[in-house]
């Protein structure tokens, strides 16, 4: 037990050698005194190699005719190894206790040493689900610090190797998977000082996968910001309407009160002509009403969206505008070979109508009108477009095209819903669309995008 080869050497020593703490000797001789015996007291013994060792000593003192203490008689019995076994599992309730209080995917426990940084000995649960690493390459890494991302990693620093004994953390933090993939994970942490060694810190934490609620968070801001959005697009619209139903309104009061002076005079021909205006204004006010309604009936796509090709959806529209492009002589050139697209295709032959149309009403004193319609597909998308070299539009005005009852030309026919419309129709289907031109005379190119085979129309 002592390392001593004989037993003589042992007994030759001084008795208070053998004892680790002076304290702890005088400690036992103090229940000694008191008590008379002492049973399974716990003292700590020090081996000739100097190592100390736990033991549990039980004896009774040996005593002279003067009732002087002159030995004792017992037993002593080593329990170093039974002390670290309670210890280890001490340590062990205690991780588990602190990791039990976290809700977690995986857990884990570091230790660090003084000056050091925390080392994974512990790692269990979905760790290869959640990171694509097996535990024993989590291990090999040290710590999962070199999965977080770049822009996390000074909250990885602070909030989990960063904490001291006594504080704890929770964070959210990004990591990236061996496939690549970047998961949201919800991270909680512990630090306290290690049982063991008071000059290392352990660290226990857990981290829980929380992509699809981020996601679902992500989703409700996006929804959030698109009703924003339509709410100021509504206000808008009600302004605009509001104010173009005006004009006519105001037309008709007034020819209405010349039409009454009018006929009191018995004036035929001003009758007339009155009645004329007043039918006009009618029949712009109705015009107006009719497309407020179509551009408000466009907040779905009515028909299932179905695979057909663009080139066919084209060659529909020109068809139906064939007799206004050979009144002003227009050569429209359609590219070959147009990819297929998964559309509402009635929908999306009037947004082709609608652009060739306008194309031939901006066409201006072109000589030799053109429209070209065609793809680009040099793009991460293919873009379709319908370019003119008619009288183009001011690069600061290219926005406004697509507002409702917006005119760059005031005198030019129509309402002005037209655009409005095709952009809430290519909008519907997931796409977007802009226009492009170099300035007046420079003719103007409307370029969109629309959902291929395999997409779904939003």
């Amino acid at each position: 037990m002592f390392g001593y080869p004989t037993r003589d050497e042992l007994m030759a020593l001084p008795v208070p050698q053998l004892y680790a703490d002076p304290l702890e000797r005088d400690e036992f001789l103090a229940v000694i005194a008191k008590e008379g015996f002492v049973k399974e007291h716990p003292i700590r013994l020090r081996r000739k190699n100097g190592i100390v060792i736990d033991t549990l000593i039980t004896a009774v003192p040996i005593r002279d005719q003067n009732n002087t203490i002159r030995a004792f008689m017992g037993t002593i019995r080593d329990v170093t190894f039974q002390k670290a076994a309670e210890k280890a599992l001490r340590e062990s309730e205690d991780m588990f206790r602190h990791i039990s209080g976290l809700i977690t995917d995986f857990a884990y426990s570091c230790r660090k040493s003084p000056g050091g940084t925390f080392r994974i000995d512990w790692l269990t649960g979905a760790v290869e689900a959640i990171t694509g690493y097996t535990p024993a390459e989590i291990h090999a890494l040290t710590c999962w610090r070199p999965l977080v991302i770049e822009e996390d990693i000074p909250i990885f620093d602070r909030e989990v190797i960063g904490l001291l004994p006594g504080e704890s953390s929770r964070a959210e933090i990004r990591i990236r998977r061996r496939d690549g993939k970047v998961v949201w994970l919800a991270s909680f942490a512990e630090c306290m000082i290690d049982r063991e060694d008071p000059t290392f810190y352990r660290l226990y934490g857990g981290c829980r996968d929380i992509s699809a609620r981020k996601e679902a968070d992500q989703r409700q801001k996006d929804l959030i910001s698109e009703l924003e959005q339509k709410n100021a697009e509504l206000e808008r619209f009600t302004y605009t309407v509001s104010h173009d139903l005006k004009s006519p309104l105001i037309t008709i009061r007034g020819f209405a009160g010349l039409l009454e002076e009018d006929v009191e005079r018995g004036d035929l021909t001003r009758t007339r002509e009155d009645i004329s205006r007043i039918i006009a204004a009618a029949d712009k006010m109705q015009q107006l009403l009719a497309d407020v309604l179509e551009l408000s009936r466009i907040g779905r796509i009515v028909a299932p969206p179905e695979e057909t090709s663009f080139g066919l959806i084209t060659k529909e529209a020109v068809d139906l505008l064939s007799g206004p492009l050979a009144e002003r002589g227009v050569r429209v050139e359609i590219e070959p070979d147009l990819p297929v697209v998964r559309v509402d295709h009635p929908r999306i032959r009037e947004v082709m109508a609608n652009l060739i149309e306008n194309s031939v009403k901006y066409m201006g004193d072109q000589p030799d009108p053109v429209i070209r319609i065609g793809v680009d597909r040099s793009g991460k998308e293919p873009v379709f477009f319908v370019q003119d070299n008619g009288i183009g539009i001011d690069p600061k005005y290219l926005e406004r095209i697509f507002n409702i009852f917006e005119k760059l030309d005031p005198s030019a026919p129509g309402t002005g819903v037209g655009l409005a419309i095709v952009k809430r129709i290519i909008e519907v289907h997931g796409g977007r669309i802009w226009a492009e031109s170099e300035g007046a005379g420079k003719g103007t190119t409307i370029c969109f995008t629309l959902p291929g085979p395999g997409d779904r129309a939003q």
